[in-house]
C-alpha cells in the first residue's frame, strides 16, 4: 500500500510542477504578446488618403464585417441611389425587390453583381426562374462572386499591412526552463530508490517514467498553447480610427435624423458603423432582410 502512495505522490508532484511551469511560461508569453502589440500600434502611421484609397469594401472587411454585412451595405447603397426598389412599397410582410433605374457609374463589382441578380426577367438570361419577373427577396439575393471579392479584399489588406493571416503566432516567444519540473524530477529519484529497495519493480518503472517526463518539461520551452496575434494589425486599427474621424459625420448616433445620406456615402457609413445606418436609408431593408420563420400548423389530435 505504501508503494502505491509513493507512486501517487510522484504523479501529483509532477502534474503540479507541469501546471506551475506552464503558468509561468504562459505569463511570459502574454507579456511578449502585449509588448509586440503595443510596439506594433506605436509604429503605425496612417494618413487620411490611405483610408480613402481603401474603399468601403476593404473598410468593411477590416471592420470584421462578414459577407452578409457587406451585402447589406451594397443593398443600402443601391436603394439610396434608386437602383434597387421594393416591388410593393406600402405592403406589409416579406416583399420582393427589383433593380430599377441605372446602376451608378462608380458601383464596384460587388454592387454590380447584386444589381444584376435583381434585374427583371426580360433583361436577364431566360434560363432563370420566371419568378424573376416579380423581383427577388433580399434574403435570396446572391452575389455569385461575392466570396471571391471578399477574399480579394482580405488579400489586399494583408499585402498592405492592415491585417495579418489568421492564427499567426507571436514571434520571439521566450523559451523558459521548467524550474518546478526540475524539482519534481529530482524528487522522483529518492522515490524510485525506495521502490527498488522494496522490490516494487513495476511501480519503480512507472515512477521512473514520471520523472523522465518531468525532466523533459524542465528543458527550455514555450507555453503549451502558443499565443496568436490579433488579425488586425496596429496599422489596421489606426486606419479604422482615422476612417471614423474622417467620416465622423456619417455616424448615425450623431447625425441629425433630418439629414439623409447621399448615395455615395452609404456603403462607407455601413462599413464603419454597421446596420444602424440601414434604417436611415430605408427601414424596409431590415424588415425584408431575414427569411421568415416557417409556420407550423398543428394537426388533428389523436
Amino acid at each position: 500500500m505504501t508503494d502505491w502512495l509513493v507512486l501517487a505522490g510522484c504523479f501529483v508532484i509532477a502534474v503540479t510542477a507541469w501546471l506551475l511551469d506552464d503558468r509561468v511560461r504562459g505569463a511570459a508569453a502574454d507579456r511578449r504578446l502585449e509588448s509586440f502589440v503595443a510596439e506594433d500600434r506605436s509604429s503605425a502611421v496612417v494618413e487620411p488618403h490611405h483610408v480613402e484609397r481603401l474603399g468601403p469594401l476593404a473598410l468593411g472587411v477590416l471592420n470584421s464585417q462578414d459577407h452578409w454585412a457587406v451585402r447589406q451595405g451594397a443593398v443600402a447603397s443601391l436603394v439610396a441611389a434608386g437602383a434597387l426598389r421594393r416591388t410593393s412599397p406600402d405592403s406589409s410582410g416579406q416583399k420582393r425587390w427589383m433593380s430599377g433605374g441605372r446602376l451608378p457609374e462608380d458601383a464596384d463589382d460587388f454592387e454590380r453583381e447584386l444589381w444584376t441578380e435583381a434585374l427583371p426577367l426580360h433583361v436577364r438570361n431566360p434560363a432563370y426562374s420566371p419568378r424573376q419577373s416579380t423581383g427577388e427577396y433580399l434574403w435570396e439575393l446572391r452575389v455569385p462572386n461575392g466570396r471571391q471579392h471578399m477574399e480579394t479584399a482580405e488579400s489586399r489588406l494583408i499585402r498592405e499591412g492592415f491585417t495579418r493571416p489568421r492564427f499567426e503566432t507571436v514571434p520571439g516567444l521566450p523559451l523558459l526552463r521548467g524550474r518546478w519540473s526540475a524539482i519534481a524530477a529530482a524528487a522522483v529519484v529518492p522515490a524510485v530508490t525506495v521502490l527498488l529497495l522494496d522490490q516494487a519493480w513495476i511501480r519503480a518503472v512507472l515512477a521512473f517514467v514520471i520523472g523522465s517526463v518531468a525532466l523533459r518539461q524542465a528543458f527550455p520551452d514555450g507555453p503549451a498553447l502558443p499565443r496568436q496575434l490579433p488579425v488586425v494589425t496596429g496599422k489596421g486599427e489606426a486606419a479604422l480610427r482615422v476612417a471614423r474621424e474622417r467620416y465622423a459625420e456619417l455616424d448615425p448616433a450623431t447625425r441629425p435624423a433630418s439629414e439623409p445620406y447621399d448615395p455615395d456615402q452609404v456603403r462607407t457609413a455601413v462599413a464603419l458603423y454597421g446596420s444602424a445606418v440601414l434604417d436611415r436609408v430605408d427601414d424596409r431593408i431590415m424588415t425584408d432582410w431575414s427569411r421568415p420563420a416557417p409556420e407550423f400548423v398543428d394537426g388533428p389530435g389523436e
